[in-house]
C-alpha cells in the first residue's frame, strides 16, 4: 500500500490536510511513502509496524522540514540511509527492525535528543558522538559487545543497554547528569570507579550479570541519590548477609530487587490491607489491567514498544510473590531494628563502640587504590581501648611487674592514656566519602591502618561453603 494524500485526507476526514499535525499510519502495511508535501504543518509521524525497507520507501517524507518526531518501528531498515533529511527531528524510534549497522547519515540529525534503537542486530553503537543534544539513548536487546564512546553525550540521561553481551560498563565519567541506567542481563563483573561522578543516578538495573564480591559494588555508595537497584540474578544477592549490606552501602534505597520498603509505601499497604473496600477495588483494577494489556499486546502482534526491563511492573509468579513478601518482611525488619538501636540515650562508651564498629564497616567500601594504605587500624583501635581496663585492673591488685606492649606499633604513652569518650559520628562522616577523606588525614599524620577488605572478603568466602543452598533466587527481568 502507497501512503498518498488522498489516503491520509480519508482517514483524517475532519480535518484540512495543511493543519495536520500529527499522523498515525501504523499497521497499514504501508510499503511506499508518496510525496506528501501537502501536510505542511505535519510534526509528528507514526509509520510503526508495516513494511518500509529503505531510502526509497521515505523519500515522500524528505520535504517535510518541521517534523520532531519520527516512528519506524516495527520495519525493515538495515541502516540510516536516507534519514540525514530529517534534521529537525527531537525523536527518532528504529526499534524492532532489522539494523546491523549505524551509518553515518544519523550524525546530520543535530536536533535529535531520544535515539531508540532496541531489538535489532547491531554489534557496534558508533557516529553518535555528535549527537550533542541526546537524552535518551535506548540500545536494549541488540549483540553489543563492546562499550559504546559516551564522552561527548553531555546531556543524557537515560540509558538502557540491557539484553547485550557487554561485558563492561560503558565510561559515564562525563554523564553527571545520568539519573537512569539499565544494563542488566549482560556479562558485567565489577562496576567501575568512574560511576561515582555519575551522583544524579536514581535508578539502576544490574540484574543478571556476573557481580559476584562487595568490592564490585563499592561504587554505588557514593550514589547518594539511589533509590531503585535491582541486583537480581547475580552470585552476590546469594550472600547470606546481602540485604544488610546493600543497606548499609545505600541507606537512600526504596526498592531493591523490585520490592519496595520505604515507610510510607508500607504504611499505605496496611491501611490498605485494613480496608477490606480499598483492597477489593485494587483487586478489580489490576483485573481491568491485565485486559487490557492483553488487548494491546495482541492488537500489536507480540511486540513490546519499547523493549526495556521495568523492576516496579515486572510480573511475578505465585511462588515469587511469596519469596518477595518474605523478603519485604526482613529488609523492614532489618530497618526497624536499626531505628531502635538509634533512638534514645545511651553511655559514652557504648556510643564510642558503634562508631568504632560503624568505622570499621565503612573502611570495607574503600576504593582499591587505597587498600594498600591500610595496615594496622584495627589493632590500634583495639589497644586503645583495652588501655584504661588494664591500668583500672592493676590499680585494684596492687603492684605488679612491667608488661611489654603486645603491639609493636602503640607507645608506651599512648598505652597509658585512656582513650576519650568519641562523638557520634555524622553521615558524612561514616559514609564512603567521610572515610576516603579520614584516609587521607591518616597517612598525613603517619599513621597506618589496616586492610579491612581483605579480612571480610575471606570471612565471606569461608561462609560460602555454608550459605551455598540459601540465599535469593534467581530471576530474569524482561
Amino acid at each position: 500500500m502507497k501512503l498518498t494524500t488522498k489516503v491520509i485526507q480519508e482517514l483524517y476526514q475532519d480535518k484540512s490536510i495543511e493543519d495536520l499535525k500529527d499522523i498515525n499510519v501504523s499497521k497499514k502495511e504501508i510499503d511506499v511513502v508518496e510525496d506528501i508535501s501537502a501536510c505542511k504543518e505535519l510534526r509528528k509521524v507514526n509509520l510503526a509496524n508495516n513494511e518500509l525497507v529503505d531510502e526509497k520507501s521515505i523519500a515522500g517524507l524528505k520535504d517535510l522540514k518541521q517534523i520532531v518526531l519520527l516512528n519506524l518501528s516495527g520495519n525493515h531498515f538495515k541502516d540510516f540511509t536516507g534519514f540525514q533529511h530529517f534534521q529537525s527531528l527531537n525523536v527518532l524510534n528504529v526499534s524492532h527492525n532489522d539494523l546491523v549497522h549505524m551509518s553515518p547519515h544519523i550524525t546530520r540529525l543535530k536536533q535529535l535528543k531520544a535515539l531508540i534503537l532496541n531489538h535489532n542486530n547491531l554489534l557496534e553503537i558508533e557516529n553518535i558522538e555528535p549527537l550533542l543534544q541526546l537524552n535518551t539513548l535506548v540500545i536494549s536487546h541488540n549483540k553489543v559487545d563492546k562499550a559504546p564512546r559516551l564522552s561527548s553525550l553531555a546531556q543524557l540521561t537515560k540509558l538502557s543497554a540491557a539484553h547485550n553481551q557487554l561485558t563492561e560498563v560503558p565510561d559515564l565519567s562525563h554523564n553527571t547528569l545520568l539519573k537512569e541506567i539499565r544494563l542488566n542481563d549482560n556479562k558485567i563483573a565489577q562496576i567501575p570507579e568512574t560511576l561515582r561522578k555519575c551522583n544524579a543516578i536514581e535508578i539502576m538495573d544490574f540484574g543478571n550479570n556476573n557481580l559476584s564480591n562487595w568490592t564490585d559494588i563499592a561504587p554505588f555508595g557514593s550514589l547518594t541519590k539511589l533509590h531503585n537497584l535491582n541486583l537480581k540474578g547475580n552470585p552476590l544477592a546469594k550472600k547470606k548477609d546481602y540485604l544488610e549490606k546493600i543497606l548499609d552501602l545505600v541507606p537512600s534505597l526504596r526498592i531493591l530487587d523490585g520490592e519496595r520498603f520505604d515507610p510510607k509505601f508500607l504504611d499505605r499497604k496496611k491501611k490498605q490491607r485494613e480496608n477490606v473496600n480499598i483492597v477489593e477495588k485494587k483487586q478489580r483494577m489490576k483485573r481491568m489491567k491485565v485486559q487490557k494489556e492483553k488487548k494491546e499486546k495482541k492488537e500489536r502482534g507480540d511486540i513490546d514498544g519499547d523493549g526495556d526491563t521495568n523492576m516496579e511492573e515486572a510480573s511475578a509468579t505465585t511462588s515469587e510473590n511469596k519469596k518477595r513478601k518474605v523478603k519485604g518482611a526482613e529488609i523492614a525488619k532489618i530497618k526497624s531494628k536499626r531505628s531502635i538501636d538509634t533512638s534514645g540515650d545511651e553511655p559514652a562508651l557504648k556510643k564510642k563502640k558503634k562508631a568504632a564498629a560503624s568505622e570499621e564497616k565503612d573502611l570495607f567500601f574503600l576504593k582499591p587504590e587505597d587498600k594498600p594504605i591500610l595496615k594496622k587500624k584495627v589493632k590500634t583501635v583495639v589497644s586503645k581501648e583495652t588501655a584504661p581496663k588494664k591500668k583500672s585492673v592493676a590499680a585494684a591488685a596492687g603492684p605488679v611487674a612491667p608488661v611489654a606492649p603486645v603491639l609493636s606499633n602503640v607507645t608506651a604513652a599512648a598505652a597509658a592514656t585512656p582513650a576519650l569518650p568519641q562523638k557520634p559520628k555524622s553521615k558524612a562522616e561514616t559514609g564512603v566519602v567521610g572515610v576516603v577523606d579520614k584516609t587521607k588525614k591518616l597517612l598525613k599524620a603517619g599513621k597506618k591502618t589496616t586492610d579491612v577488605v581483605a579480612a571480610l572478603e575471606s570471612e565471606s568466602k569461608k561462609q560460602e561453603v555454608n550459605d551455598s543452598g540459601t540465599g535469593l533466587d534467581v530471576g530474569g527481568w524482561d
